[in-house]
């Protein structure tokens, strides 16, 4: 009988080996909705406005307590970056747990976590199954998420992600990104494995 034991730390290792040993900013804030706020430009624009207004504030001869309290806000920004950085340095421990407990590979994360990746590439262990009765169950999760293509062998199909870069705040899209891929294969593909089982995905 197999060691479920064995399996798990086989798992454990596959998956911790899967992703970068170390996390940047970037792709620790990807992994959540408050990552964002650490973004340097976001950041530097809240500072900014905030030291205008200040400046503003002295220019006009505003009170003491009140130029006290716009001073404050001037480092606000930074503030929260800083203490949001700090909350987010064990995401690659979580991501890791995630990939571990998945019942097959989910390779090429980091891409996910960089803020790139179009597509998963779905490789089946046996014959694919319809792009029709999949798109089924993708459309519950995004509409804008959908079987795209296949190869020959009839094994692999790509599966389209369905979010696209956001030029005003490609931060909060990074997230975005990587909550989609979660949902697609938490919701989808790990129900799907057990009719179809699944040897790998892969993000491309």
């Amino acid at each position: 009988m197999p060691d479920p034991t064995h399996g798990s730390a086989a798992a454990g290792e596959r998956a911790d080996q899967s992703v970068s040993a170390r996390f940047t900013r970037l792709m620790n804030a990807s992994t959540s909705r408050w990552g964002v706020l650490t973004d340097p430009p976001l950041v530097a624009l809240a500072s900014g406005v905030f030291l205008l207004v200040f400046l503003g504030a002295l220019g006009r001869d505003a009170g003491p307590e009140v130029a006290r309290a716009l001073g404050v806000l001037v480092f606000a920004p930074i503030s929260v970056a800083l203490v949001v950085s700090v909350a987010l340095r064990g995401a690659r421990r979580a991501v890791v747990a995630w990939l571990a407990r998945q019942p097959f590979p989910v390779e090429n994360l980091n891409a996910v976590l960089n803020g790139l990746g179009e597509a998963l590439e779905v490789t089946f262990v046996g014959a694919a199954p319809e792009a029709k009765e999949l798109n089924v169950e993708l459309d519950k999760v995004h509409p804008d998420a959908f079987v795209t293509g296949g190869v020959e062998d009839a094994r692999t199909l790509d599966i389209r992600i369905g979010v696209v870069d956001s030029k005003r705040n490609p931060a909060a899209t990074n997230h975005q990104r990587y909550a989609r891929v979660r949902e697609l294969v938490e919701r989808v593909l790990v129900p799907l494995a057990e009719r179809y089982p699944i040897q790998v995905v892969r993000v491309k």
